[in-house]
C-alpha cells in the first residue's frame, strides 16, 4: 500500500496538467525516499489517491521510466527503481567525463553575465544548505550551481545528458551533507571551481570539476555500503 501522505497537497492547475503534477509528486517522493526501491506503484491505487483516471497516471509513470526512476516489470507492473553500487559508480564516471567537457567549453565562452549567475548560484548553495533542512535542498541547489556554469557552454544536448545523470544520482548524493565536515568540503570545492571560472582557466575548471564529481562518487559508494550493512543487520 502506498503512503497516504503521498497524495496530500497535490493540486492540479488545470486540464492537461494532471500527468505533469503526478509525475512531479512521484519524482519528489522517490528522490526523498518516501517511495523506496522495489515499492510497487499500482496504477489503480495511484489514480484513486490522486483523484484522476488511470490515463494521466500511466503517462506520468512512462515519463519516470524514461528518467530511470521507475521500471515496468512482468506480472508486477510499475515499480520504483534502485541503483546498485556498480550503477552509481558507472553513472558517476560518465557524469565526470561529460561535466569535465562542459566546464571546459563553458569557461572558454563565459561572459561577465554568465559569471554573475554562477556567483549567485554559489551563494545560494552555501546559504541554502545550512541548517537541518540543508541536505534536502542540496540536490537542487547543487544542480543549479553546476548548471549555471555549463549553460555558458551552449551545448544543449550535452547539458540534457548531464541533467539526466543528475536526476538518476540525486537521491544518492543529497545525503552527503549529513556527513560531518562534508558541507565545508563541498563549499570549498565549489569555490575553487568558481575561482577557476573567474580566472578564465578552462583546463583548471574542467580538472576541478572532474575531481569534485569523482570525490562525490566515492562518498556515494561509502553511503551505499553503509545503508546495505544496516539493512542486512536490521
Amino acid at each position: 500500500m502506498l503512503p497516504a501522505h503521498l497524495f496530500l497537497k497535490t493540486e492540479f492547475a488545470g486540464h492537461g496538467t494532471a500527468s505533469e503534477t503526478i509525475r512531479t509528486a512521484l519524482r519528489t517522493a522517490i528522490l526523498e525516499d518516501v517511495l523506496e526501491p522495489g515499492q510497487p506503484l499500482p496504477q489503480s491505487e495511484l489514480a484513486a489517491g490522486f483523484g484522476v483516471s488511470i490515463i494521466p497516471v500511466r503517462e506520468a509513470l512512462k515519463h519516470l521510466e524514461a528518467e530511470g526512476l521507475v521500471a515496468f516489470l512482468p506480472n508486477r507492473g510499475a515499480t520504483v527503481v534502485g541503483l546498485e553500487e556498480a550503477d552509481v559508480l558507472e553513472y558517476s564516471q560518465i557524469r565526470a567525463l561529460l561535466e569535465e567537457q562542459a566546464a571546459g567549453f563553458a569557461v572558454q565562452n563565459m561572459s561577465r553575465v554568465d559569471l554573475a549567475r554562477i556567483e549567485d548560484a554559489y551563494e545560494a548553495f552555501v546559504e541554502g544548505t545550512r541548517g537541518s533542512n540543508g541536505a534536502v535542498k542540496s540536490g537542487a541547489l547543487n544542480r543549479a550551481f553546476h548548471n549555471a556554469i555549463y549553460a555558458a557552454a551552449n551545448k544543449p544536448r550535452l547539458l540534457a545528458m548531464i541533467d539526466d545523470l543528475h536526476i538518476r544520482l540525486d537521491r544518492y548524493i543529497r545525503g552527503h551533507l549529513r556527513i560531518e565536515g562534508r558541507k565545508d568540503t563541498t563549499d570549498s570545492e565549489h569555490l575553487a571551481i568558481l575561482e577557476a571560472c573567474r580566472a578564465k582557466n578552462a583546463d583548471l575548471a574542467a580538472s576541478l570539476t572532474r575531481t569534485h564529481i569523482l570525490h562525490a562518487a566515492d562518498i556515494s559508494v561509502q553511503v551505499f555500503r553503509q545503508k546495505r550493512r544496516l539493512s542486512q543487520t536490521g
